[in-house]
This record gives C-alpha cells, structure tokens and sequence, in this order.
C-alpha cells in the first residue's frame, strides 16, 4: 500500500497517551501527521483505543506542537 500523499486526510488507530486536536504523530522516518479530530473507544475489546483524524504534513510539525511517537503494528 502506498503511503498517502501530504496534505491528505486519514484516521489512524493509536494506542498511547491521550491525545487532541493540534498534536502530532511522529513515525521514526520522521513523517508527520496533524491530529483534526479524536473519537476514543468507549466498549468492546479495544475499549480506549484513540481513533485519529490527520492530515498528512509536507514537513515536520511546526515549534510549539505537541509530539507523540507513532510505531505502526506489524501486519499479518
């Protein structure tokens, strides 16, 4: 699968810190996405679980931003 050009938008499911509108997650490549919008999962099995609306930034997340790391799961 093709990485998302910048500027588009996606949701990414994310197990960490809280997080909010105007953070961003950092993968170790170093790109970058900008949190839009959260939805935290209130039941089942992944019960707070943080469902994240992002854009993908072109570059890295401008001074003053809140930065969370970003491990993707390994796929099946």
């Amino acid at each position: 699968m093709a990485a998302a050009p910048a500027g588009a938008t996606c949701v990414i499911s994310y197990d960490g810190d809280p997080i909010a509108t105007g953070d961003a997650l950092v993968t170790p490549t170093g790109r970058t996405y900008i949190v839009i919008g959260v939805r935290v999962q209130a039941k089942g099995k992944h019960a707070g679980r943080q469902f994240v609306r992002c854009i993908v930034a072109e570059g890295p997340a401008p001074a003053g931003v809140r930065r969370f790391p970003l491990i993707w799961y390994r796929r099946g």
